[in-house]
């Protein structure tokens, strides 16, 4: 879990980068499809972003258990809940007539006769009219308010993906770490450097007796 190439290649970051990846492309896929293309689409965002890490020193070790938390851990949680999103999308959140005119008239007229019945029982202390008219409102609105509903259902579920790997990745860095483990794993880093180290301490060709007399 040591993480040597900078904050950019954190868990939280690089799982944004690629639920961001996912999320550009998800919309385009077809509903057969979208949840194989979802996981090539990972797989590619994260060989990407390990050129890069590679090239800042970053070791193997890392880089595999972040792989394993992303392909194993998040992706199975995030997939299926962007396939039923496309499907909202893709069938307009599941409204009636699509949330055309004519159904959010009847949606107003359902929310205002609702209200109206509400107003009307003795038992309920509601003694505003306007309670009626607000509720036609609301089901005037509700297309929008159901589409807001999911979109923000499926929004919050990202950060919360966002927000659990970074959480994992810091109680890893407190706990169970064992010293050889760290040793490990800067003894990785620590290879490259030292060679070039070693080829600098080489001593160079000796002096010939003649270049020392003159």
């Amino acid at each position: 879990m040591l993480n040597l190439a900078g904050a950019s290649y954190d868990y939280g970051n690089v799982l944004f980068a690629v639920l961001q990846e996912c999320e550009h492309n998800r919309r385009a896929l077809l509903p057969n499809e979208a949840a194989g293309r979802l996981q090539g689409i990972a797989r590619a965002k994260l060989a990407e972003i390990r050129e890069s890490y590679t090239e800042c020193g970053g070791t193997d070790t890392y880089w595999e258990q972040l792989e394993r938390e992303v392909l194993e851990t998040t992706l199975p949680q995030y997939v299926p809940a962007a396939v039923e999103q496309n499907r909202l999308e893709k069938n307009n959140y599941d409204l009636w007539r699509q949330g055309e005119p004519v159904a959010r008239m009847a949606f107003g007229l359902l929310g205002l006769l609702i209200g109206a019945l509400i107003i009307a029982i003795p038992w309920i202390p509601i003694f505003e009219d306007v309670f009626a008219f607000a509720l036609a409102a609301m089901g005037f609105l509700y297309p929008e308010i159901k589409k807001t509903v999911f979109d923000y259902r499926h929004a919050r579920l990202l950060n919360r993906l966002i927000v659990q790997a970074e959480k994992y990745q810091k109680d890893q860095r407190l706990h169970y770490v064992s010293e050889a483990r760290l040793a490990e794993e800067l003894g990785a880093v620590g290879k490259a450097p030292a060679t070039v180290r070693d080829k600098k301490a080489e001593p160079g060709p000796q002096p010939r007796e003649r270049d020392r007399a003159s």
